[in-house]
């Protein structure tokens, strides 16, 4: 019996020696990877715009040892990111061995190369270098390894097909003057520091102008602006950061540089969902190497779902497309699913070009209804920060309006969901808004508005009486509320610039 035991124990303790070698937790093997910076690198609601953020893609480009942190967010500039305490969230997550990624100068830009009263227009070789020698400096004390890299290019093509001084943040007037650039103040800052510096400006730069200005404009960019990306930019800009990364030898062995696809997300949940109720989710999907270099690409739904590419196309089981190139361009997919019965749903969906199969996870957490009502849900009272009321509607704090690219986080229009008894299903959110204004629409469950959920936007405002409508594809416990903000900005100055928001309301489902 002795010898039983004995040999027992000892098996026992190999296959735990073996599960921690091989097949247990990795945790202590995974380099953690913080990204900060602006809208470009940001993530992105899927279904609420086609813009996407470069740092939303990185993650494709690693193996599973390398785990990505997107702390990006549109609007910051090197200064508000500190200020709003963005920072310390990071710092707080730091260990020994981390990675930060550190790219700002899109919203430094703002003031025309002065400090802004927001925080967000920075003077480039006092406030901004200040603050990337402070990013740099806190990163080491906590055992990180910071890593500067270069904001992507504005695609300001000029008339000979290259892309100009101020599409590659250089406000200058002078060709040699340095005085505001802030790309060679970030250069500076990485020769003084000695820090890995990734320059982004000329990589996007040469692969704008080699795709060409129509290309870059149809392809790379959102049409609406030379700043975002869209899916493709965004995957094809993370590539290219990646195969810098890999030539000078920063996490070389955990990069993947020639993926023939990127899926983002690249796993799919419903969360909780109600029997009988429709719900989707959405995913980007874009091909980059495809093999062969010419063929049909096929998206299959799970048994019981089907698939769209448009949020008004009547979904199907299985969608094709034709592709040359490699190259499957800016393809977003809605999953739709309206389970019969309760329980855990563990899927997934199929992509098949060539002969291969790469299979997209999918799940769900199914309840059972007992009773449904249709609601619609009024909202009022609202409050605003950084806006005043006027006879012609709300303006700015001040009345001038400056150019910008982006919202300011610390100028909305607030209105609050109040805590309800009963489950509900947030279906749409509708509005009014008469007013040439830029807007981003999001949501949140917590006073301090992280994490939230983005809802829908505009990067051009229009002009006249717009009746507005934002899926919403949310869920609500008994007890909670619900925090629902309006950014509003101006693509350009203006002193005479206002807006009027009405007729708020939800349409929900209550759930028993």
């Amino acid at each position: 019996m002795k010898r039983v035991v004995l040999w027992t124990s000892i098996v026992l303790l190999l296959a735990i020696g073996a599960f921690c070698l091989w097949g247990g937790d990795k945790k202590e093997n995974v380099v953690n990877v913080h990204i900060i910076g602006d809208s470009t690198m940001a993530d992105y609601v899927e279904n609420t715009t086609r813009t996407r953020g470069w740092g939303e893609m990185l993650q494709s480009f690693y193996t599973d040892d390398v785990k990505v942190l997107n702390y990006a967010r549109g609007g910051r500039s090197s200064h508000s990111f500190y200020k709003e305490g963005r920072w310390q969230k990071v710092i707080d997550q730091l260990q020994s061995g981390d990675y930060v990624f550190i790219q700002f100068a899109h919203n430094d830009e703002k003031e025309g190369g002065k400090d802004g009263a927001d925080f967000r227009g920075t003077a480039p070789w006092t406030t901004y270098k200040h603050y990337l020698e402070t990013y740099v400096d806190e990163t080491r004390e906590h055992g990180a390894t910071p890593v500067l890299i270069t904001p992507i290019i504005r695609r300001y093509f000029t008339k000979d097909g290259s892309i100009s001084p101020k599409g590659c943040h250089d406000l200058s007037v002078a060709p040699d003057d340095s005085t505001l650039n802030y790309v060679r103040v970030m250069k500076h800052v990485a020769r003084n520091k000695q820090v890995p510096l990734i320059d982004m400006t000329a990589l996007t730069k040469t692969y704008a102008e080699t795709l060409g200005k129509d290309s870059t404009t149809k392809c790379i960019y959102v049409p609406t602006d030379g700043t975002h990306t869209q899916s493709t930019g965004a995957a094809e800009y993370a590539r290219l950061a990646v195969k810098e990364l890999k030539r000078q030898g920063i996490l070389a062995e955990y990069i993947r540089e020639d993926i023939p696809l990127v899926v983002n997300p690249s796993a799919l949940s419903f969360n909780t969902i109600f029997a009988g109720e429709e719900a989707f989710v959405c995913f980007d999907v874009v091909g980059l190497n495809l093999q062969p270099q010419q063929g049909t690409l096929t998206i299959k739904a799970p048994k019981g779902m089907l698939i769209a590419d448009d949020p008004k196309a009547e979904a199907q089981a299985s969608l094709s497309y034709d592709y040359q190139d490699g190259r499957l361009w800016n393809k977003c997919f809605y999953l739709h699913y309206q389970p019969t019965k309760s329980g855990e749903v563990k899927t997934h969906v199929r992509i098949e070009y060539g002969g291969q199969v790469y299979r997209v996870p999918v799940k769900a957490n199914v309840q059972e209804v007992k009773e449904r009502t249709d609601i619609q849900i009024a909202l009022s009272n609202p409050s605003w920060r950084g806006l005043t009321e006027t006879p012609e509607g709300l303006t700015i704090e001040g009345g001038q309006w400056t150019a910008e690219i982006d919202e300011a986080q610390k100028r909305y229009y607030e209105l609050i969901l109040k805590p309800v008894e009963d489950n509900l299903l947030l279906r749409q959110l509708s509005f009014t808004l008469e007013g040439e204004v830029s807007y981003r629409v999001a949501c949140a469950y917590g006073k301090d508005f992280y994490p939230r959920t983005d809802l829908g936007e505009a990067q051009q405002g229009r002009p006249g009486v717009q009746q507005l409508s934002f899926p919403m594809n949310l869920s609500l416990q008994p007890g909670q509320q619900l925090y629902i903000r309006f950014f509003p900005w101006s693509t350009h100055d203006s002193d005479k610039l206002s807006f009027r928001l009405s007729d708020w309301h939800i349409d929900a489902v209550s759930i028993k």
